[in-house]
């Protein structure tokens, strides 16, 4: 396994394509006009997400031992020294750039890159917490690509709908895994799997809620709402079925996530 693999590029990748999508469902065929700052809002998310995967083979380097023995720090193709060497230039280059695009996208990138560092070193074992960084780093990427085109009222609603789909998949995932968890102190490990998949079940009715209110608020077309119909319908089955078979369940709503992004390109048209 290469250095280069450290990045995950195709996490960062992933990121760099969200943010072009969501500046475009923030507004539309008008994107052409900020493809610069659009393109450096993208290459952020990249590094942002190429920083915070080598901070996770730092902090996990004994674990990917076993779990992952092929990484680079785990295999001594890269020492700890230059991995963090790495990824503070990779964040410090996104602030940076961040900088060209307006002191709002600067402080959202500083904001990351603090949550991504506190996952790693403080909230990763603290279950609920932990959960809840990673919704709000997921939903960052939207608001990101809305603060690109300088465009938020769509955003504020992807933002809303990507935090509470993925909190209900941390959580039905933290179910899948409460046997095999043995150092992280996850919802369902402290208040057993019956209250977290109550739990997700609250998250999932007030998504299906919150869905509703772009098109009831006239700010995405019907089109919109014929998609995100879909998309809740996979979001109430996957919790509906989660208490049987977690695993069927989180994977029903990572396809309800996805069908719940094209609703927000549907509705831009």
């Amino acid at each position: 396994m290469s250095r280069f693999s450290i990045i995950r590029p195709i996490n960062g990748t992933m990121g760099f394509i969200s943010t072009y999508i969501s500046a475009y469902i923030a507004v539309g065929s008008r994107i052409t006009a900020h493809l610069i700052p659009v393109t450096m809002a993208a290459i952020a998310v990249f590094l942002v997400t190429s920083g915070g995967n080598i901070i996770n083979d730092i902090v996990d380097v004994e674990v990917d031992r076993i779990n992952h023995p092929k990484r680079p720090l785990v295999t001594g193709e890269m020492s700890k020294r230059e991995a963090e060497t790495i990824f503070l230039v990779l964040f410090g280059i996104s602030i940076v750039i961040s900088v060209f695009i307006s002191i709002v996208a600067m402080l959202i990138v500083i904001l990351a890159e603090v949550l991504l560092v506190s996952y790693e070193y403080f909230l990763k074992k603290t279950g609920l917490p932990g959960n809840a960084v990673i919704s709000l780093l997921i939903g960052l990427i939207f608001i990101f690509g809305g603060v690109s085109v300088f465009s938020y009222s769509r955003m504020i609603f992807l933002f809303l709908l990507a935090f509470t789909s993925n909190m209900s998949r941390e959580i039905i995932k933290d179910v899948e895994d409460v046997n095999g968890d043995s150092d992280r102190i996850t919802f369902p490990k402290r208040y057993g799997v019956k209250k977290a998949i109550m739990l997700s079940d609250i998250i999932i009715a007030i998504l299906v809620v919150v869905s509703y209110l772009p098109f009831a608020l006239h700010i995405l077309s019907i089109y919109y709402l014929y998609v995100v119909l879909v998309a809740d319908a996979l979001f109430i089955t996957s919790g509906a079925i989660s208490s049987r078979n977690p695993t069927s369940g989180q994977k029903v709503s990572k396809y309800a996530m996805i069908v719940g992004m094209a609703s927000f390109l549907a509705g831009a048209f």
